[in-house]
């Protein structure tokens, strides 16, 4: 795929940012994610409404106005508590793609995805000080249609957050009235400890699991048929959401994968799944969609048989029961003095010394195929794809809502030597189509 970058610029808030707002504080949701950056690519048709020129116009125009409020955007990482609201701006490249969207999105190269990234984008650094705090890409085609890359410090906000951000930002570029304004409630909610150490982190427990290895991208969507038949063989009598029976179902087939590339050396370990849930959802009263910032924490599952001939009603039950856990009652402990430390020492408690981890992230529900820039609305989604080279990463699974709304698409990142025993597995054969057409 031949590319030419065709300007670089960072795009400044239209109103400059306050005295009393320039130094931000993350929240204590925020301080326990790894600083590592997160992109999201929003893909889009061609469309006669105006030129390419004009639209990249009205998109650089619509960021300064939607930055002047996403101000933490257009900033600095300080040091691991703050960020430098200082104006500096938000990086924004452009680039011409040879060839027609169309084309590239009827048969998806999960390789070629990594090429809509910024080139200068590194993963190794991550958002240590001195880090712009995110970074865009616009790549259009040839045809007029757009690829929009947008990457953000990820111990800065969740997915939830950048939702809120391009709803904003598109919602500006439409001129509408009425604007979807961040709600900067965390640091109060959720004060930040300056003295934790990195072992009270929620996410220091996993990094035990962390290998190195090649890690393969592979793409899965389950419709509508196919997520009917999965929750009627669970054989549940409790209500279940399509995101919980794929998360179980991909689950199973992560375990088997295992457990035939590990047959003839006897190891044991447990399985553990884990996935973000959002805390906004789960407080009484809800705190609103728009709270920027991080609002998640880990519901972990655990399977310790080591069984070919597992049930998926059992691991439907037990992804359920580790969700249940995080409900307003927590939420509310959470929020008291030692209701942190408290909350942490029973999710380590949850934690194997030795387990195969699967660590798996749902975007169902936040609304990205809603952002609608003023020439319609996305017609697919991506999010990280892994490397050629060897990587520290986790075993794991994205799952996003299809375009119609009614299925489910997982992307599913695997250590290369447990790729052949997944795809062997008949049932994902049946129940879920392997890299379709995204056009």
């Amino acid at each position: 795929m031949e590319m030419e970058i065709i300007s670089s610029e960072k795009i400044k808030p239209f109103s400059p940012t306050p005295d009393h707002l320039k130094l931000y504080k993350i929240s204590l949701l925020d301080q326990i994610i790894p600083p590592v950056f997160a992109p999201a690519v929003l893909y889009f048709a061609p469309d006669n409404s105006n030129s390419i020129s004009q639209k990249i116009q009205i998109l650089k125009d619509s960021l300064a106005l939607t930055l002047s409020h996403f101000y933490p955007f257009a900033g600095v990482i300080k040091d691991a508590l703050s960020v430098d609201c200082n104006d500096d701006g938000l990086p924004f490249l452009v680039t011409k793609v040879k060839g027609q969207i169309s084309n590239f999105l009827k048969s998806p190269d999960m390789q070629l995805i990594n090429k809509l990234l910024p080139s200068e984008f590194s993963w190794s650094e991550g958002a240590g000080p001195g880090a712009n705090v995110g970074i865009i890409q616009l790549n259009y085609f040839e045809c007029g249609g757009m690829a929009i890359c947008v990457i953000l410090a990820h111990h800065i906000t969740d997915a939830t957050t950048l939702c809120t951000f391009l709803k904003s930002w598109s919602a500006n570029a439409r001129g509408c009235a009425e604007i979807v304004c961040p709600n900067y409630i965390s640091q109060s909610v959720f004060p930040q400890k300056v003295a934790m150490q990195k072992e009270s982190h929620l996410f220091y427990s996993l990094q035990q699991f962390l290998k190195v290895g090649k890690f393969v991208t592979k793409r899965y969507v389950f419709d509508a048929s196919a997520i009917s038949t999965l929750k009627s063989q669970s054989n549940s009598d409790e209500h279940l959401t399509r995101v919980e029976i794929v998360s179980a179902f991909i689950w199973k087939c992560f375990i088997l994968a295992v457990g035939k590339e590990k047959s003839g050396n006897g190891e044991k370990k447990p399985f553990l799944l884990t996935q973000p849930v959002n805390l906004r959802r789960r407080a009484d009263p809800n705190f609103p969609e728009g709270c920027f910032g991080n609002f998640i924490w880990l519901a972990a599952a655990k399977w310790t048989i080591n069984s070919t001939d597992m049930e998926l009603k059992e691991l439907v039950n037990e992804v359920k029961r580790a969700m249940s856990k995080i409900d307003k009652e927590f939420v509310k402990k959470l929020q008291g003095e030692n209701g942190y430390y408290e909350n942490f020492e029973m999710f380590k408690k949850g934690i194997p010394e030795e387990a195969n981890w699967f660590a798996l992230s749902s975007w169902s529900k936040i609304g990205l195929y809603d952002v609608d820039f003023g020439w319609g609305r996305p017609v697919w989604l991506s999010g990280f794809v892994s490397g050629d080279l060897e990587s520290v990463l986790p075993n794991s699974a994205t799952l996003m809502e299809t375009r119609s709304g009614d299925g489910i698409e997982a992307w599913v990142i695997l250590d290369e030597k447990y790729v052949a025993g997944f795809e062997e597995n008949e049932e994902l054969k049946n129940y879920a189509c392997f890299n379709p057409s995204a056009w």
